[in-house]
């Protein structure tokens, strides 16, 4: 039986340890997402978040022009 390796991290593990340590670094990503994602909510709740439309962003990276 052959046994195959993959690097994660600089690290080189067999197969299915290296799976099982970037699953743990996937469902960590997935937290510190959900984690952000609330924190933007909250942000919004209490009127902290201001937005700017596309046509606005556009204009402000030079990506449009603006009608004279």
């Amino acid at each position: 039986m052959r046994v195959m390796a993959a690097q994660v991290m600089s690290e080189t593990l067999p197969i299915t340890e290296a799976r099982a340590k970037s699953g743990t670094l996937v469902e960590l990503a997935d937290l510190e997402d959900a984690l952000a994602l609330a924190e933007y909510r909250a942000r919004q709740a209490a009127g902290e978040v201001t937005g700017v439309p596309h046509a606005e962003v556009r204009v402000r990276l030079g990506l449009e022009r603006t009608a004279h």
